[in-house]
Parts: C-alpha cells; structure tokens; sequence
C-alpha cells in the first residue's frame, strides 16, 4: 500500500493553503471538507469549525493508523479530544495533536519554556515528568486585529460555552484579566489553558487575550465574554463568517506571553510574529513534518511540549514562521 506524507482537511481555506505551502519537499494529497480520507502518515485538519470536524477526522485518521494534528486551539474541543480519544489514539500507536497553531502550541511551549524545561534534543524518547509552578498565565496580544472566516467559524461555533481554566486540580469556568504594561487581558478560551496542565502541574493555568489597547473597549470586551456562555447555542447558527482579505489577515501582528511564577519569580518568554494565519499554517506544517520523519516516541493525545523540547522547538518554529523570541529566565 502507498501512503502520502500527508493528508490536508479543508485545504482550500485560507489555513489550510497555508499548510499545503509550508509543506514542500512532501506528498501532499489535498482535501475538501467532507471528502473521503486516504491513506497518509499524517492527517492535519484545517476544516473549521472543528466543532464538527474534530472527532470524525480524528476518527477516520486512528482508523487507518494516521498520525492527527489540527490547527485550533477549541477548549471544548481540545478537552473533548483528551477526556474520549486518549486511550483509543494510543492502541492505534499514533500521535493526536490538538490545539497545534498559534492558538494552542506557541502558548504550550512558550509555558514550557518558562516552567524550566531543559534544552537538549529536540525529539522527546517518553513524555516528560511534570514541571512544577505556582501559576501560567499564557497572554495573546494581538494589533490590527482581524479574523479569517475559518477562525470566525471556530468563534461562532464557542457560542454559549463557557471561558476554561485550570484550577488546583479540574478545568473551571473563569473570568480573571491580567495587565500586560498598559494593556488589559481577559480571560479567553485559549488552548493552553487545556494542553499546559498535562505537563506543568500548577494551582492556576489560564489564558487571557487582548485584542485592543484601548481600556474602555477591553471592558467592554470583558462584558461580552461573560455573556457569551449565557447566549442560546441556536444563536450559533445564524451568525455567518464576514469576508476578510489576506492582506488584512497579514498586518494583524500578535505577541505570546508565557509568564510562570515559580521559586517566588516571574519567569517570561516572549514570542512576537505576524500574520496568524500563516503562522497557524507554519506551525501545523512544521509539525507534520517532524511526525513525518518521527520513528520513536510518546503515542496518544499528546501536547506540543509533551511530544518535543520547547526550546529547541521553538527555535525551529521562529526560523520556519519569521517568529521572534525574548526569554527572561
């Protein structure tokens, strides 16, 4: 039997061209959402909202032995994906990846890296023991704002749910804000909040975001989300994606902050880029690319950082996406 590379789901979205572009030097079959999988080592799924995609793509890729990666970063999603798939992906001696875009893995890795993760090879042999901190905030600041309809999908789709956070030891609803300089974040539906507690055990794990400096419309943002839980989910169904331009989804600059208090300090990574669509593309891409080449490691629904060493990874993802990192040990 002959297996391509990889296979892309919803690869004529603006996310997953990207993914097919950063792919060069491999097979690639592409695929529209809803068309039948075939055989591949790696399946990335680009198809939003993946809400609806998620698990039968997940699915169809442990059914034929596929190594899965999606490029959102869901909580309700990704939570779904650890709590029913953990056990059934690692029989199939395949790696899942959710949450593996700018939404999910910088943040994970970033927190990893900060939590002290040691440098050194950039494969991982087994899953690491668990790092230890007082608390992770992982922030997204994003300037020029702007969404791709795939990713306005994936918000529509949050609809009624609520804002995730780990606290001491289960996933809670939360509404904490953080100030970053002049800057407030709220708490957001990011998916570190999911992926970091798998491999940094800690009393509070949240996410927060910003997308404006402007403190009044921060507030107001802040209202919105508490009210988003409280919205009927059959609101989800008439809110329809608006049309974006690339050149848009390219001015949209964006900065990730891992800040982890431990031994009574503030340890910080920092990594800044733009574009996040094509950074979410790069960074799927360069994971495909990595469970492509793979012969040995942790299997199951993993996170980033239980899969690979921050450090070096992120020094590889900063070379392949144009990121740039800042560390404050």
């Amino acid at each position: 039997m002959t297996f391509t590379d990889v296979a892309v789901v919803g690869a004529y979205g603006v996310v997953g061209r990207r993914v097919c572009e950063a792919l060069g030097g491999l097979s690639v079959v592409r695929l529209g959402r809803g068309e039948p999988m075939v055989d591949a080592k790696v399946v990335v799924n680009a198809a939003a909202p993946l809400r609806e995609s998620a698990l039968p793509v997940l699915d169809a890729a442990i059914a034929r032995g596929a190594h899965y990666i999606d490029v959102g970063g869901e909580q309700a999603v990704m939570r779904q994906i650890y709590e029913a798939r953990e056990s059934s992906a690692r029989r199939a001696g395949i790696v899942a990846l959710p949450g593996c875009g700018l939404d999910g893995a910088i943040g994970d890795l970033a927190a990893s890296w900060a939590a002290g993760c040691q440098d050194g090879d950039l494969l991982r042999e087994r899953a690491p023991d668990p790092l230890t901190a007082d608390e992770v905030a992982v922030i997204h600041l994003y300037d020029d704002f702007a969404l791709s309809a795939g990713a306005q999908a994936a918000l529509f789709a949050s609809v009624g749910e609520p804002v995730l956070a780990w606290v001491r030891d289960r996933w809670e609803k939360y509404r904490g804000m953080r100030r970053v300089g002049e800057r407030e974040a709220i708490a957001n539906p990011g998916g570190a909040a999911l992926s970091v507690p798998r491999h940094i055990d800690a009393p509070l794990i949240a996410s927060y975001a910003s997308t404006t400096k402007n403190p009044v419309a921060t507030r107001a943002l802040g209202l919105l989300a508490r009210a988003m839980p409280r919205i009927p989910r059959a609101v989800a169904g008439v809110l329809a994606p608006y049309p974006v331009s690339e050149e848009e989804l390219a001015r949209t600059a964006f900065t990730v902050i891992a800040r982890v208090r431990r031994d009574f300090t503030d340890h910080l990574v920092t990594v800044r880029g733009s574009d996040p669509s094509r950074t979410t593309g790069r960074i799927a891409a360069w994971f495909a690319r990595v469970l492509v080449e793979r012969t040995t490691g942790p299997l199951g629904v993993r996170a980033p950082a239980e899969l690979v060493r921050a450090p070096a990874a992120l020094r590889a993802l900063a070379d392949a996406a144009q990121l740039t990192i800042d560390v404050v040990p």
